[in-house]
């Protein structure tokens, strides 16, 4: 069909249908019966810009709509790792590594990366050695750890698990103990409060000697006693204690069913036999009747003893006696009642002459046991 057939007008109007009306040229050629390659000729003739801009709005249009698809099937990989990952986002970075390899097959895992905060290098690294050289001598440490933690049946803490460390050659810091310690939860068992501070009155019966001086720079020159109890079925137990202030080791100590003056007479016998001191010794104690007593009184005259008394009700007067009580009953104790008095003679004599003072690690002696530090000493 010849172009020459169809007016100018007819011309416009078919171009509008196709400009304006926003018709393919396929179906205006179709309705009017104008060959296609004649329409494109009357449109690009009559508006080759308004054409071509279309076109480019259009193109811009698709790739417009392709980076917004692209966009949003990012945002919500992002969302769906963020809903499965909530609980590793606070975690270390190995956490997030085992995150990422056991969802490698549902999100792209250099997406996890950058939500998760992470390096693509540092996780391929991590799936050729999942542990680091750091984590194996951490692991080993443990073993380690464990078994000075058991050896002290539960009551060493970081400090002096990490001074049994360093006794067996190991080289680590203590606050890699500690690190280590509570992460895998653990602790010195303890079980006791500390007691409230009392000002009491001095005694009448003797003068305070020692006036809190724990300190001491030669054995047998100062001594502290005091008395506690145990519980248990048949009834209660009574422990008297002696230590001595420059070793703190208990170098006497008398368990009796009754409180007694023979209970903390005895205790201070085993000290002087132990001892055999040459010199006058200070021997601090409470205001209990069992020190006030003439038989006490006199048994350290005749013994070249200088009794010494606290202020009544002050426990920080004897700080040292009750320390060790309270490290008694927190870390063999622990609040149990024995079946019978004989139980508890046995396991309280174990604690003292086996543990404390030849095995425990005390903090005033530099991490030694007060045998250990007598040996050092001498």
């Amino acid at each position: 069909m010849s172009t020459q057939r169809f007016t100018p007008e007819f011309k416009e109007e078919a171009v509008r249908q196709v400009i304006d009306r926003k018709y393919s040229v396929a179906e205006v050629s179709a309705r009017l019966g104008v060959s296609a390659h004649s329409l494109y000729k009357w449109v690009k003739a009559v508006a080759p810009d308004k054409t071509e801009k279309q076109a480019s709005e259009l193109l811009e249009a698709k790739s417009e709509l392709l980076r917004l698809r692209a966009q949003l099937r990012r945002v919500e990989e992002e969302r769906d790792i963020l809903k499965k990952g909530r609980t590793v986002l606070c975690q270390g970075t190995r956490v997030k590594y085992r995150f990422i390899n056991d969802h490698r097959h549902e999100f792209r895992i250099a997406t996890m990366c950058r939500v998760l905060r992470v390096t693509r290098g540092g996780y391929y690294q991590w799936v050729h050695k999942p542990m680091s050289d750091r984590d194996i001598e951490d692991r080993r440490l443990l073993e380690v750890i464990k078994d000075s933690y058991v050896a002290s049946e539960g009551v060493y803490g970081a400090r002096r698990v990490f001074c049994d460390l360093r006794e067996a050659g190991e080289i680590c810091g203590k606050h890699r103990v500690a690190k280590i310690m509570r992460n895998h939860r653990i602790k010195a068992i303890r079980g006791y409060k500390k007691p409230r501070h009392i000002v009491g009155r001095p005694s009448i019966v003797a003068p305070n000697r020692l006036q809190r001086q724990f300190t001491v720079d030669r054995p047998d020159q100062a001594w502290v006693t005091d008395i506690t109890y145990l519980r248990t079925w048949q009834g209660w137990l009574y422990l008297a204690v002696v230590i001595d202030l420059h070793s703190r080791k208990v170098v006497g100590w008398s368990m009796k069913p009754s409180l007694g003056r023979e209970l903390a007479l005895d205790a201070l016998l085993m000290a002087l036999m132990r001892r055999q001191p040459t010199q006058p010794v200070i021997v601090h104690s409470d205001q209990g009747s069992q020190y006030g007593s003439d038989d006490w009184q006199r048994f350290c005259h005749a013994h070249r003893l200088k009794p010494s008394m606290s202020r009544r009700g002050n426990c920080w007067d004897n700080a040292v006696a009750e320390s060790f009580f309270s490290s008694l009953k927190k870390e063999r104790i622990r609040k149990r009642v024995y079946k019978t008095r004989d139980l508890a003679r046995s396991d309280v004599f174990d604690y003292i002459e086996v543990f404390y003072n030849r095995t425990r690690r005390h903090s005033h002696l530099g991490g030694v046991s007060p045998e250990a530090f007598e040996r050092a000493s001498v």
